[in-house]
């Protein structure tokens, strides 16, 4: 393993374990007349006993003159087509804007293979 820039953001992983992401994208709620879009890549894998789960973490789109920063994590895996699997994820968005205000969010990341 080198040392270079993403090394550092690497999940440490035991023998035989890997580690994924997955995309994911949707639209808040509508709130003092206008919404926002997110999209990004979750963090790596979490382990959380027999499953896991990723986190969520960056900005909306600018909107009606502001963005919203964010930060959340998935439910646990959710079986797919044989070897994939999602997460379902949901949260709200960091005050901000004028009036102060915040939005809901809630998604299903894309499917990614399971872990080997």
């Amino acid at each position: 393993m080198g040392y270079g820039f993403f090394s550092f953001f690497r999940p440490k992983q035991g023998v035989g374990q890997r580690t994924h992401v997955h995309q994911y994208s949707n639209k808040t709620s509508f709130d003092v007349g206008h919404i926002h879009r997110m999209r990004a890549v979750t963090g790596p894998t979490i382990r959380r006993g027999s499953t896991h789960v990723h986190r969520l973490k960056g900005e909306t789109t600018f909107d009606a003159g502001h963005i919203h920063r964010y930060q959340s994590f998935t439910g646990p895996a959710i079986p797919t087509k044989p070897g994939f699997h999602v997460h379902r994820y949901q949260g709200t968005v960091r005050r901000a804007g004028d009036p102060l205000h915040v939005h809901r969010f809630t998604g299903t990341a894309a499917p990614a293979r399971d872990d080997v």
